[in-house]
């Protein structure tokens, strides 16, 4: 279960930004956003998210963006009709163009994020879980075999360059549901 909410609001974000303004190279654009996600599950429970925030974009002119904003996402459980609230502040910027190797059939891209990665509360209560400071994802996908539009099936994830907490991403994402599944659930 690979970074769920977060990923929803940046493409969210970027499909509004891109689709409205047709980006150019060097632009940059401002989106605040929000939207209701249809019925699904977190942690193995069913339930909804309003999700909502601000998203700063920059194509930078040279195969990569930087952007910044943050998002609030609500999950409330449909049967127990608890929340969580997960919250995202912080830069992520691509750090370089795409890598085609064309000889291994791969893709890769390389993202860095920045302050407040994820932090995941009981709505109006306390923290559950938090990750913050500065992350490198190292994401390989297949290549398409079209340098215009490269990016195929993904392969596989390397971390690198983690400071501060990263107890739920270390967890490979299972730390979140060790505390949430627990408060959801209870009824």
């Amino acid at each position: 279960m690979r970074r769920k909410l977060l990923p929803l609001a940046i493409t969210m974000a970027l499909a509004c930004v891109t689709a409205a303004t047709g980006l150019a190279a060097g632009s940059t654009q401002v989106t605040q956003f929000s939207f209701t996600t249809p019925p699904h599950y977190l942690c193995g429970i069913l339930g909804t998210a309003v999700v909502h925030g601000t998203s700063v974009f920059r194509d930078t002119g040279n195969g990569t963006y930087f952007m910044s904003g943050t998002f609030f996402g609500v999950f409330t459980a449909a049967e127990s009709e608890k929340s969580t609230t997960l919250i995202g502040a912080g830069p992520v910027k691509q750090t370089s163009p795409p890598v085609i190797d064309e000889e291994a059939g791969t893709v890769t891209i390389t993202t860095t994020y920045g302050g407040l990665f994820e932090k995941f509360s009981i709505t109006g209560g306390p923290t559950l879980t938090r990750d913050a400071g500065p992350v490198t994802f190292i994401d390989v996908y297949e290549y398409t075999g079209d340098p215009n539009d490269p990016v195929g099936d993904f392969i596989s994830t390397t971390l690198s360059g983690l400071h501060g907490p990263h107890p739920d991403l270390l967890s490979g994402f299972s730390l979140r549901c060790d505390v949430l599944v627990p408060y959801l659930q209870d009824a």
